[in-house]
């Protein structure tokens, strides 16, 4: 168990309350740099750069997420029955970011000379190493909050902080990824291999930032509320009937995943629609700042309103229909102005639901520990891990499956943007792909978001669950 080595105000400090908040939001400012470059450059990478097709990309995307699910349940099993002096969860952390930069520099290092057998054979492996990797780091990642502080309101700045960092990934990722990528590749112009080697070096550059982060972030944070110790061992079946006896859970997954594919899957068509529709990838950047930027004030405001009384699971609805309208317009919108102002729309609604989201985990955990009297949260974690990686991989699926569906050619249509030629006139199929993988998807998946939350009630109920709880470590 985590031995503390100071006396108990002072964790009750306001000095040492920044310092966790900081030090562990900085961990999603790592996860995030990795995330966003999967899913928002890597499908562009592999057509464009390796020369491996939208379909066979999209099929690995799917079939990687079997193996994954193995992982995510033996990783989460590993950290329920962690306890050492670091704590549960911050050895795993620890443990996992140099494998998760590792990942992130072979995802990026096809290599381009080989046949087109052997290069998805390394798109295989790799993404298989890159997502055990993220694993490691990520899976302890939400229920550690629980473990950070056992008052419900510290948690959600605790959750906010992390999710401002986040989005600081993610700016940093928008505002530098391409150019560092044609820096390294040694012009605006470049593709082919050259190209590839500026993927390359970015990551290898990004992937010493990840470790050196999460070796602060572990450094820097303490697990001040270790979960309850139960005496009673139990299996893999009663493990899985108690996490899924929790209706609130159940609401969490579907919410996980259509959450994750509306997102990701507008992610995961930006290059192609700022390249081929907009037909100036260089407003890109700007378009993902917004997206980035605007939610750092929602989320801060969320955990204001929050901290007012007013229900997590209200917030986060409140999110979503202002994400739909803004998925609506990237729908129904060609038009680059209009799309980056959708953009901003977006960010906006997001900082309300990212915020929430990772504040209403923890409270869904204790819910689980309240009802079977043992901590579970990293097998729940495991399992809506899991449902964030299937999602992410559905995304990029679906994203593939419309670029096949639209016949769409790197080579013809870079010759033909080259020659200035009219891109609409000439692959109307592939337009209708690339606008319907950025807006229509997001759109269908934020509104069954809204609706899978309809039930919950939870935050009314919580202040009494987290009395239980407490007389119960008490008791202990």
């Amino acid at each position: 168990m985590q031995q503390l080595k100071h006396e108990p105000s002072y964790y009750k400090t306001t000095s040492f309350k920044w310092r966790q908040r900081i030090g562990f939001g900085i961990s999603d400012y790592a996860c995030n740099l990795a995330y966003l470059l999967a899913n928002t450059y890597l499908l562009f990478y592999y057509t464009n750069c390796a020369g491996i097709s939208a379909g066979a990309a999209g099929f690995m995307f799917v079939i990687t997420k079997f193996i994954d699910a193995l992982t995510d349940y033996m990783v989460g099993s590993f950290v329920d029955h962690t306890d050492t002096k670091m704590g549960r969860y911050r050895p795993w952390m620890l443990a996992g970011a140099p494998v998760l930069a590792i990942g992130m520099v072979l995802l990026f290092s096809v290599p381009t000379g080989w046949g087109a057998g052997s290069k998805l054979a390394w798109a295989y492996i790799t993404y298989i190493i890159f997502s055990f990797g993220y694993t490691l780091v990520n899976i302890p990642m939400a229920p550690i909050v629980t473990a950070l502080s056992p008052v419900p309101s510290e948690r959600t700045n605790i959750a906010t902080t992390r999710m401002v960092f986040a989005n600081l990934g993610s700016l940093t990722s928008s505002l530098f990824v391409i150019p560092m990528v044609y820096f390294f590749a040694g012009s605006s112009d470049a593709t082919g291999a050259a190209l590839a080697a500026g993927y390359r070096n970015t990551n290898i550059v990004l992937g010493i930032i990840v470790v050196a982060i999460m070796c602060i972030c572990v450094f820097s944070t303490v697990e001040i509320n270790p979960p309850t110790q139960s005496a009673q061992k139990t299996s893999f079946l009663q493990d899985m009937g108690n996490v899924f006896k929790n209706k609130y859970y159940i609401m969490l997954l579907f919410l996980v995943y259509f959450l994750f594919v509306g997102y990701l899957g507008m992610y995961g068509a930006m290059q192609y629609y700022y390249s081929y529709i907009v037909g100036d990838v260089s407003a890109m950047p700007t378009a993902l700042s917004l997206l980035t930027i605007l939610a750092i004030p929602t989320m801060l405001l969320a955990a204001f309103l929050n901290g007012k009384g007013i229900h997590k699971v209200k917030l986060m609805q409140f999110g979503a229909v202002v994400d739909a309208i803004g998925y609506g317009v990237l729908f129904f919108t060609s038009n680059g102005t209009v799309a980056t102002i959708a953009l901003a729309v977006i960010g906006l609604g997001f900082g309300f639901r990212s915020s929430m989201f990772y504040s209403m985990m923890p409270d869904i955990f204790d819910y689980t520990e309240w009802k079977c009297g043992k901590s579970l949260a990293g097998t729940q974690t495991a399992i809506s891990g899991f449902l964030n990686k299937l999602a992410s991989a559905s995304a990029s699926a679906i994203v593939s499956a419309l670029l096949v569906w639209g016949a769409y050619d790197a080579g013809a249509m870079d010759k033909a943007l080259s020659a200035g030629q009219n891109l609409a006139q000439m692959f109307p199929k592939t337009q209708t792909a690339i606008n319907f993988a950025f807006g229509g998807l997001s759109l269908v998946s934020t509104i069954i978001a809204i609706i899978v939350l309809i039930p919950y009630d939870l935050d009314k109920k919580y202040p009494e669950i987290r009395a239980e709880l407490d007389k119960r470590q008490m008791a202990d």
